[in-house]
């Protein structure tokens, strides 16, 4: 008899077990998205401001390409911080969830895009106040028209051709 009762013992929590390991699932899901929906929501309503507060047009002068720049780097900062939350939450949850390696590579990569998106923007402040130095001290506005220049076609417009 002391033979059988280590292995129900056994049986048994290899069946509370097996019990725990069917509704883990259920529960690790449910908390998933319980966590998962809000954080996104959010998210898609930051991308949306971003989206919305970025400049669009060619500036006609300094001050008006300088405010533009401000404009986007701060804008997208809110969306690198944003993503950041993301990632972090993507990459601590990703084993509990099972969420798919693609998830974590595309906030990876989006990451990526928004955190070189804002330095341009953020370093465009910079170069404008450099290039407003220079043409207050004689040198050429690039925002002033010029003869025989061509404008610039957007190539990221589709049917800019």
């Amino acid at each position: 008899m002391r033979s059988v009762l280590p292995n129900r013992t056994l049986f048994l929590g290899l069946i509370t077990a097996a019990a725990f390991a069917a509704a883990v699932p259920a529960a690790a899901n449910e908390i998933c998205q319980n966590e998962f929906q809000p954080l996104l929501q959010g998210h898609q309503r930051v991308m949306q401001q971003t989206q919305a507060a970025m400049p669009r047009g060619r500036p006609t002068s300094f001050d008006q390409a300088r405010a533009n720049a401000q404009r986007a780097c701060s804008a997208l900062g809110n969306a690198q911080a944003s993503f950041e939350r993301l990632k972090k939450w993507v990459s601590d949850n990703a084993d509990f969830c099972r969420l798919p390696e693609t998830m974590l590579n595309d906030v990876t990569t989006g990451l990526a895009n928004v955190s070189r998106n804002r330095t341009q923007a953020c370093q465009g402040v910079a170069t404008l106040d450099r290039q407003r130095r220079q043409a207050e001290a004689g040198g050429a506005n690039p925002f002033a028209p010029q003869a025989g220049r061509r404008p610039q076609l957007d190539l990221r417009t589709p049917g800019a051709l």
